[in-house]
């Protein structure tokens, strides 16, 4: 029914802001500082045009996020979500004071910059693990611009989402490979 955008989620309990899922305009945003994760839910969810306009400006947690994953049905009623799960029901209330992390500068920054070439990036292969389950059957292409370092994949084609990595710092000593591997 959803997408598994909530593995790009925080699960720090000291930044609770970041165990969010924010939905604007159909856009679900996920981040958990070190990548931030991007989809139209109307592109990669079975959700009916109606239930994801009430999903307006909601924060959903992360944990309720994956209990929603594979609903059989959802809907919304203000800030309570309720969904069918093979004849089991539940409600989850989704009210929140908290305030979602400001990404849309970066984005803008990033996507008006000039593609870069690198010799070398370095990151968590945990966060390749997390694009394949956002775009399972697409091939991701990685894009790299001018004066950021976020790394941005999304899948090829028409893309409608897309997720940023922010590369590790290492220095050049450590991104060399003796490859004779002896």
């Amino acid at each position: 029914m959803l997408p598994p955008i909530h593995l790009a989620c925080s699960d720090d309990e000291l930044r609770p802001a970041l165990q969010m899922v924010e939905v604007i305009d159909g856009i679900a945003t996920a981040t958990n500082a070190h990548i931030i994760a991007r989809m139209n839910l109307s592109a990669y969810c079975k959700l009916e045009d109606e239930t994801i306009a009430k999903l307006n400006g909601k924060l959903i947690h992360r944990d309720v996020w994956a209990e929603l994953i594979d609903a059989d049905i959802i809907t919304v009623d203000g800030d309570n979500i309720h969904m069918d799960k093979g004849g089991i029901k539940a409600t989850f209330d989704i009210r929140t004071d908290l305030k979602f992390p400001d990404h849309h500068s970066i984005i803008e920054a990033v996507s008006k910059s000039i593609f870069d070439e690198k010799s070398f990036v370095c990151f968590s292969p945990k966060f390749i693990a997390i694009a394949a389950k956002l775009f399972p059957s697409e091939n991701l292409i990685c894009r790299f611009y001018e004066n950021h370092e976020m790394m941005v994949f999304f899948p090829s084609g028409d893309a409608k989402g897309f997720m940023g990595i922010m590369p590790m710092t290492i220095t050049e000593e450590e991104a060399t490979i003796d490859f004779s591997l002896t």
